[in-house]
């Protein structure tokens, strides 16, 4: 039996003979790995129709994350107006003093659009916010009053015309007075409606009294019957009332 050529791993691991070549099982020393050689598994670059070399596919680019160009940024020459919605004017004193800080930041156009955009909303939020709360309480307090057992529902309208019989009894001061509740809304207050009912009640003057018609007994005294056509025509006729 011939003895065993003396082998050696590469580093890659794969046993081989003196001369280069890859041990066979039979002549690889006991307890030896037999490999295969390594398959290329680098991507192979291609060639473009100028002769020039084409990046492989799923390579990445060439420039490193601190070399990529960003988005456009810096402040311009000078800002182009700003976009509001219909309606909404910008102040051109605030639009010179906004445009100021933009520059100081140096802000892009986009950005300094963005935040104009959201300054519009924040501010007609907060104004119309109280706004809408004012008109749904005023609505609130006359559905209240409408419903009130004592001045509203059937009694409503003579409510109405009862305030409005007051107030017109102070002349001026009454005018004066009616623009304060409009303006206030307090006017819708229940409570301020019904004090003014009650006030009414005791300084307006009494309306006329209708009765039912003149009475069957007429202008006699009460048990002398009915008197006759005569004594009717001429009550204080002694020889009529003589035959009564």
């Amino acid at each position: 039996m011939a003895d065993p050529q003396p082998t050696t791993q590469d580093a890659a691991g794969v046993t081989r003979t003196p001369t280069g070549e890859i041990s066979s099982p039979s002549t690889a020393t006991p307890g030896t790995i037999v490999r295969p050689p390594p398959t290329p598994t680098t991507p192979q670059s291609t060639e473009t129709s100028d002769g020039k070399d084409k990046a492989p596919e799923g390579a990445k680019a060439d420039k490193s994350f601190i070399t990529e160009e960003g988005p456009p940024q810096g402040a311009p020459e000078k800002y182009e107006d700003f976009k509001v919605p219909e309606g909404f004017v910008l102040d051109p004193t605030v639009a010179d003093e906004v445009g100021a800080l933009f520059k100081k930041g140096n802000l892009s156009q986009s950005y300094a659009q963005e935040l104009i955009d959201y300054y519009i909303k924040s501010n007609k939020e907060s104004t119309e916010g109280p706004i809408n709360h004012y008109l749904d309480t005023r609505e609130q307090w006359r559905d209240q009053i409408s419903k009130d057992a004592d001045i509203g529902g059937s009694k409503l309208q003579t409510t109405k015309a009862s305030i409005g019989k007051l107030l017109d009894s102070f002349g001026p001061v009454g005018d004066a007075f009616r623009e304060a509740m409009d303006y206030t809304g307090a006017g819708d207050h229940p409570a301020v409606a019904k004090l003014l009912v009650q006030v009414a009640q005791r300084l307006n003057e009494g309306g006329p009294v209708r009765g039912s018609g003149p009475s069957s007994e007429g202008q006699r005294a009460p048990g002398t019957g009915t008197p006759s056509a005569a004594q009717a025509i001429y009550p204080n006729l002694p020889s009529i009332n003589d035959r009564r």
